[in-house]
């Protein structure tokens, strides 16, 4: 008898864990769900939307029932470590809607999405007009026979300086933020890319084509810079990564310097005003291009930069 019973009392331990294990995955996706919703509605807001339109459309969108109360403390949470009050209030009273102007380029049979936030680059940019034009003018300007000759050369390494310990920024923090609501279906970098975009202080565009012969190695340069910004009277180049510290330093580096180098051509910004940098959820590594020396051999060519 006492066996039978413990028979009985281990097959209902046996379901009782069966159902919870089967609960807490639901448990996991609805909080997915809500983080997911949290990103959405502050991008949506962003984009000079009210809170009672941003109510609306995520209500609709995702079929819940969000509280005013609960968007305006997602809002205001955002502003303490992301404060774009500024940003946003000119977007409400100048721009009606227009803010992200986006062209896919097809390179080498793969899509690129670039796109501009128009009220940042008029807001940043006044002491590079020149970046200005180029952005604008991509769409009937970039030659698509470049990208089509692989003019990478990706086998090129330079021994650029880049400090051992990276360090824990906004951009860390805002690439955090946008990964926690990312799907299985989802693309890490365009996810990274379009929450920056909208919603920081400083991005004016992604996925910009760049290009240009590099006279002195005589190899031709093309690529898409993921992120750029305006800081501090410079032009920031960032590359993210989904494992930053793992990186090959050399490679990722030599990828930014070549393509800060190619802009630096093609708007006539000094070099010495463009700052380079790769970054993940945890670490940001970043160099100034112009305070590189190196020597390469390339085609049985050697070249040498000194400062």
């Amino acid at each position: 008898m006492d066996e039978k019973k413990n028979t009985i009392k281990n097959k209902n331990i046996k379901v009782r864990n069966k159902i919870k294990k089967e609960k807490k995955p639901n448990n996991q996706n609805k909080k997915i769900d809500n983080t997911k919703i949290m990103a959405n509605s502050i991008s949506y807001y962003n984009l000079g939307n009210s809170i009672e339109d941003t109510l609306k459309h995520i209500n609709g969108k995702y079929n819940k029932k969000l509280e005013e109360r609960t968007l305006q403390k997602w809002i205001n949470d955002f502003v303490k470590f992301c404060n774009n009050k500024r940003i946003r209030t000119t977007i409400v009273e100048k721009y009606n809607g227009n803010v992200i102007n986006s062209y896919s380029f097809e390179h080498s049979g793969v899509i690129y999405n670039f796109k501009y936030h128009k009220p940042k680059m008029d807001m940043l940019c006044d002491n590079f007009p020149t970046l200005v034009g180029y952005l604008i003018n991509l769409k009937k300007e970039c030659p698509q026979e470049f990208f089509e000759n692989d003019g990478n050369d990706s086998n090129l390494s330079l021994d650029i300086k880049v400090a051992e310990q990276g360090k824990y920024n906004l951009a860390c923090q805002l690439a955090d933020f946008s990964m926690k609501h990312i799907d299985g279906q989802s693309d890490g970098h365009s996810v990274v890319e379009k929450f920056m975009l909208i919603n920081d202080c400083s991005t004016i565009a992604c996925e910009v084509p760049v290009w240009f012969w590099e006279k002195f190695l005589d190899v031709g340069i093309s690529g898409h810079i993921d992120l750029l910004q305006i800081r501090r009277g410079c032009v920031y180049l960032l590359d993210y990564k989904p494992d930053a510290k793992r990186e090959n330093r050399k490679t990722v580096a030599t990828q930014l310097f070549l393509y800060a180098s190619g802009l630096s051509f093609r708007t006539k910004i000094p070099l010495s005003k463009f700052r380079c940098a790769w970054f993940d959820q945890n670490n940001y590594y970043e160099f100034n291009p112009d305070e590189q020396n190196f020597s390469v051999k390339i085609k049985n060519k050697l070249y040498f930069r000194k400062l």
